[in-house]
This record gives structure tokens, C-alpha cells and sequence, in this order.
């Protein structure tokens, strides 16, 4: 992947867009009878970054989330670092594509709204201070989990370690469809301040999720500065910023995915992911 930095062409096409809001009717129709300007429903959107080298996946990045699985969870900075973990690029699928409910895993499949910052520079080892430097703009994942697998790292009777509790939380969050992405990139001159954006996501309409950005236990540039200390990002890998309390699993009762359910993520500025759920 080839970021541009767009100079006079970017401007050209923001007044273009311009013109086109501002537009009569007639001038509008006109541009879709020339088959320049389609209606949304007509157009497929795909995932904006299908295939990153590097699909970076941050966890436990809410003390809300922490509470999900614990009400008495610390509410402090806990003293260890950043927790992570890889993604299967398989996994990525776009807006409005389904969310396959897989039959190795057909009854504890919930979701995770995140905000994921996609980088537009080569990031290897850089500092807190400059991290946002790295950064070509943000989209929304949906990091979709198979609790089935997740909820054994949290039961103490299976005293799973540290080093099989990553790797289970990669293995069974890797599923196909299991990272729908999108609707697009907004780059990152368009955000003055990522800690405003406010994320919700819903379950048929029902909020689950709703929470401000600003609410993280590590800032994009602790994160960035400390994934990258080993692993080197390219332009257009991934990294999502964790999810905020109000999962599934953290209801009484839970409440998980089933065939026929519709999930929508929505950011400020980043507009709205939305993929039906169906059954393999």
C-alpha cells in the first residue's frame, strides 16, 4: 500500500465534493445519469485496508471493559505494559458483509467496537513524542471474539498461562469474518483530537458499547511507541486501541450473537460499520 500526500489534488477534491453537496437536483442528476455519481446502496464498500502486513490487536485498553469480567476490577493504570496480539488478515471482511457464526464455536461469538488507527509510515521503534507522525488516519474494527475459547483465559480452574492465554486470544478471534472493518479511512488531518470521538456499538439497535476515546488506560502514543519497539509497521498495517466495557459476555445474562442479529459500530467523524450475522 501507497499513501499519497494529496497537495493541490487533495483540495481539487474537496471542492469537487463541495459542489457536489451544494449542487442543484438537476446537477446532480445529471452526474448520475453520467454514471459519475452513485447512490450509497448501490456501491459495495470493502474492508479500506483488506490485506496489512501487520493486523495489530490491543486489549485490555478500558478499566469499563476490565469490569465486564470483574466489578471490582483496579481502576489504576495497572503497572504492567500494553497487552497485544496478531489478528489473521484472513479474518477482515467489509461493511455490510456477514459475520459468520463458525460451527467449532456456534455459541459464545460476541463483539468488540474498536477504534484502530491505520499508520502511512514505515514504524519501527519510535518514540511516544513523535508516534502520531506515523499515523495516515483511523477506521473502525470490529474485533468479533469467540468466547467459547476467551472465557477459559478467565477461569481460574484452568490455570492457563500468560503465553497460552495470548495465544488462545489470537487463535479464536482469528475466525473468517471475524474482523469486519470500515466504512473507510479518515485520515487523520480530519480528527483535530481522537480523545473527543465517542464510540457506541449496538445489537439490533441496542446500545451496548458507548464511550469516549479519551477514556483509554494507554494514549496512541504509549501504544505506538511500545508495539512498535518490535514490530515494524508498514503503510496501511493496522492497529486497533481495544474495546470499552459493555461486551456481550459482560451482561447477566450474557447475550451473544445468533443468526440474524445486525451489529453497527459508529465513531465521530469515522461514520458507521454494519455487518448482519448469519450462521456457517
Amino acid at each position: 500500500m501507497r499513501v499519497l500526500v494529496g497537495g493541490e489534488g487533495l483540495e481539487v477534491a474537496r471542492r469537487l465534493v463541495e459542489s457536489i453537496e451544494q449542487g442543484s437536483d438537476g446537477q446532480r442528476q445529471r452526474l448520475r445519469e453520467s454514471g459519475a455519481l452513485k447512490a450509497r446502496p448501490s456501491v459495495k464498500l470493502l474492508a479500506p485496508s483488506p490485506k496489512p502486513a501487520v493486523f495489530f490487536a490491543h486489549g485490555q485498553a478500558y478499566h469499563s471493559h476490565a469490569r465486564d469480567w470483574n466489578a471490582d476490577a483496579p481502576r489504576e493504570k495497572p503497572a504492567h505494559p500494553p497487552v497485544g496480539f496478531l489478528k489473521a488478515q484472513s479474518s477482515i471482511i467489509g461493511p455490510d458483509e456477514a459475520i459468520c457464526i463458525p460451527r467449532a464455536a456456534p455459541d459464545h461469538v460476541d463483539f468488540e467496537g474498536e477504534f484502530s488507527v491505520v499508520f502511512g509510515r514505515p514504524c519501527y521503534r519510535v518514540s511516544r513524542h513523535e508516534a502520531m507522525d506515523y499515523i495516515m488516519g483511523y477506521t473502525i474494527v470490529n474485533d468479533v471474539s469467540a468466547r467459547d475459547w476467551v472465557l477459559k483465559m478467565i477461569d481460574p480452574e484452568n490455570k492457563i498461562g500468560a503465553n497460552q492465554l495470548r495465544g488462545l486470544n489470537s487463535m479464536f478471534k482469528s475466525f473468517p469474518t471475524f474482523a469486519p472493518m470500515g466504512p473507510h479511512i479518515v485520515t487523520v488531518d480530519e480528527i483535530a483530537d481522537y480523545r473527543d470521538v465517542r464510540l457506541v456499538s449496538r445489537l439490533n439497535g441496542e446500545v451496548f458499547q458507548d464511550a469516549m476515546l479519551g477514556e483509554l488506560i494507554w494514549d496512541l502514543p504509549e501504544l505506538i511507541e511500545y508495539y512498535s519497539s518490535c514490530t515494524a509497521f508498514k503503510p496501511g498495517d493496522i492497529m486497533t486501541t481495544g474495546t470499552p466495557g459493555g461486551v456481550g459476555a459482560g451482561r447477566k445474562p450474557p447475550v451473544f450473537l445468533k443468526p440474524g442479529d445486525v451489529v453497527s459500530i459508529s465513531a465521530t467523524s469515522l461514520g458507521e460499520l454494519v455487518n448482519p450475522v448469519i450462521a456457517e
